[in-house]
């Protein structure tokens, strides 16, 4: 019985748990450093609670991009379910055009016709049912906010850029149907609980399998080898784990940090951190984000609503046609007085790459350079930033009291840069440390490695323009066909 070993039981591991271990000829051991999430406190489990969350009520594994003018604060889970657990439940699949390009580049497997029907396998999408773009049977069940749910900043957002005269859309995982305003796809229960993967693919049933173990609170210190053979993994408390095949599913900061500690990655950095080489990867070479300027905000009235800080959104094309950007309030912060909230503004096509290095010392925090803002960054931000404008005016935002906490004129040469100027934000969607076609091959085994995977987001070879949430379950659900079918030949 082959046995396989997935270190992080987050949004990629706890769904290639579930799958591999479908196959009673495989065991199956996941190991998770967080805790388990019969844990969950409230304000993981309730969507509304997540911007408190985010101030530190949920144990999130917290680094930083380092970055002019200051250091951007990124959080990622720690706890089974991963980021799944964590982010604003945003569940977008990004463009067609963004995996064909995957095809183009050489990575036959991964174009648009070969991966939506993955994203419809793993949906119940109780707004639309079984349609050509959605599922009625997979283990994530996925619906849009409604207007009774949606806060008093969200609502006027949307009305706003409605009045404003942009297309309303009702889904906004249609390419066919953008650019325009609409609502965010998000995964919640029957009781609008958040549904992370663990709970949705790591049922009771599942559990109860044989060839499955999951160890959480076990945190793994490196990987055990037998010449360029990848034979098991050592637990901080020194215990070796025997396999048969290991797969990282640590996160696109944490996996690259994991292989170069254990000598795979570029030859230069780890011969500065005198780390013998076994392989010489570009390992956190190619970090891509989506970043962008924030607005702030303050409205009348109480902050209002029961659903999680992604509800509205607009999806705008800075030339018209194609979706490069997201503009949408990040739900307002806690505390008295005049309620506030961020307008954010996002670029979803980046062409910058940020890095991901090794700090001096034994444990496992990287650090993090964040990518610059493409070339024609400011140019596409300003049509984000007259959209805005034209928002500013709309009867919508008058009558719920929205208005900028420092007023400008955000149509003026200089807008975006100020606005740059006071601070970048991360979308917390980062991608791309080690990947397919880089550090990969097409199957997510590492190069020169046997024995060893990756997969979970470092693997995407570019940044999707759209949430990565779902990007990462579409990958493990991929590996883990792969994975079975080639057991089974």
């Amino acid at each position: 019985m082959k046995h396989i070993v997935i270190v992080g039981g987050g949004t990629a591991g706890s769904v290639l748990a579930a799958r591999l271990s479908e196959d009673s000829a495989v065991r199956v051991t996941l190991l998770e450093a967080g805790s388990d999430d019969s844990s969950y406190s409230a304000a993981v489990r309730d969507p509304s609670q997540a911007p408190e969350a985010w101030v530190g009520a949920i144990p999130v594994a917290r680094s930083y991009m380092q970055m002019e003018p200051a250091a951007i604060p990124i959080l990622q889970g720690r706890m089974l379910g991963g980021t799944s657990a964590a982010n604003g439940l945003a569940t977008l699949r990004g463009l067609p055009e963004d995996y064909d390009s995957w095809e183009e580049m050489g990575l036959t497997g991964w174009s648009w016709d070969d991966v939506v029907d993955t994203f419809i396998a793993a949906e119940t999408d109780v707004d639309f049912g079984e349609t050509p773009l959605h599922g009625s049977t997979g283990p994530l069940t996925v619906r849009r906010w409604r207007r009774d749910e949606m806060s008093r900043a969200q609502l006027a957002f949307y009305d706003g850029m409605i009045e404003a005269g942009n297309d309303a859309v009702s889904d906004i995982n249609d390419s066919s149907q953008l650019p325009g305003i609409g609502v965010f796809p998000v995964t919640i229960d029957a009781n609008s609980d958040r549904l992370t993967t663990s709970l949705a693919y790591l049922t009771p049933s599942v559990r109860e399998r044989e060839n499955l173990t999951i160890r959480t609170d076990c945190a793994v210190q490196g990987l055990h080898f037998d010449g360029n053979k990848i034979v098991g993994v050592v637990t901080e408390q020194g215990e070796e784990v025997v396999a048969d095949e290991v797969i990282l599913s640590m996160g696109a900061l944490w996996t690259p940090t994991m292989l170069m500690r254990s000598g795979i990655g570029p030859a230069d950095h780890l011969a500065d951190h005198g780390i013998a080489l076994r392989s010489d990867l570009p390992v956190g070479e190619t970090m891509s984000d989506h970043l962008g300027p924030a607005v702030t905000y303050q409205h009348e009235g109480p902050r209002g609503g029961t659903a999680g800080p992604a509800q509205s959104l607009y999806i705008g094309a800075s030339n018209g046609k194609d979706p490069d950007y997201h503009l949408f309030p990040i739900a307002p912060a806690p505390g008295d007085g005049p309620t506030t909230f961020n307008m954010g503004v996002f670029l979803l096509r980046s062409s910058g790459e940020g890095k991901v290095r090794l700090t001096d010392g034994e444990g496992l925090t990287p650090t993090v350079f964040a990518p610059p803002l493409p070339d024609d960054g400011v140019q596409r931000l300003r049509h984000a930033f007259c959209k805005l404008a034209d928002w500013e005016k709309s009867e919508a935002a008058k009558k719920s009291g929205c208005e900028p906490i420092v007023p400008s004129d955000l149509t003026a040469d200089d807008a975006v840069q100020t606005a740059l100027n006071r601070g970048v934000i991360s979308y917390g969607h980062m991608t791309s440390t080690c990947p397919m076609g880089g550090v990969l091959d097409a199957d997510c085994r590492v190069l020169g490695i046997d024995g060893l995977r990756v997969v979970d987001a470092s693997v995407m070879p570019t940044i999707p323009s759209g949430n990565t949430y779902l990007g990462c379950v579409m990958i493990a659900e991929r590996v883990a066909r792969k994975m079975k079918a080639a057991v089974q030949l």
